[in-house]
């Protein structure tokens, strides 16, 4: 059942929108979520191959200063994906943040990703079709969540936030009648990667 199962959710921050064209990871934050309760946290900055633009900081307020010393992007998504293991992994607009994961997997040989990836900004199209806007921002109002935007654009609060959003939407997609993974899997802008089991 869906409301029973433990589930990852983790937001990136990154030197830019493009992995293709060189960007990376700087900071990887992540909570577990079991039964609506935060069980765990994952909080870590890493340093980039190139420095971080001042329009990145002024955004996430993440400086070159605090990530002279953090580790690499291949120890830092490794250590991350040992504490994730097999469990299913959440983001709003996870295509942003599984194109860099998965580009890390692909730089750095650690074979396939293999985890099911769910959307929330998916989730909330298909739960709230008749409204327009679906940006974190406005879902933490929408769902009554307390959030203080000046903290917006760090990937340990964005992660909690979003796993607040979650718990709320699991409940209501419970009371529509989608209660198993194999049920929200017919979805495929919400679940928008399935695990394939080795």
């Amino acid at each position: 059942m869906l409301l029973d199962l433990e589930y990852v959710v983790f937001d990136l921050e990154t030197t830019g929108l493009r992995v293709s064209e060189g960007d990376s990871i700087i900071e990887i934050g992540a909570v577990k979520l079991k039964n609506g309760s935060i069980i765990d946290r994952f909080d870590l900055l890493i340093k980039p191959p190139k420095e971080i633009s001042s329009e990145i900081t002024n955004i996430t307020g993440i400086t070159n200063d605090m990530v002279k010393d953090a580790v690499d992007e291949e120890i830092g998504i490794k250590k991350f994906m040992e504490w994730v293991g097999d469990l299913p992994m959440v983001a709003h607009n996870a295509r942003f943040d599984l194109s860099f994961v998965e580009m890390a997997f692909l730089k750095y040989d650690m074979g396939r990703f293999n985890n099911t990836v769910i959307d929330t900004l998916g989730l909330s199209r298909y739960l709230e079709s008749n409204e327009r806007f679906h940006n974190l921002a406005t879902l933490v109002i929408r769902y009554n969540i307390d959030w203080d935007e000046d903290k917006h654009h760090r990937a340990d609060y964005d992660s909690e936030g979003t796993a607040h959003i979650l718990d709320k939407m699991l409940n209501k997609l419970d009371k529509n009648g989608i209660k198993t993974m194999d049920d929200l899997k017919r979805y495929r802008s919400i679940v928008i990667k399935n695990r394939v089991d080795r």
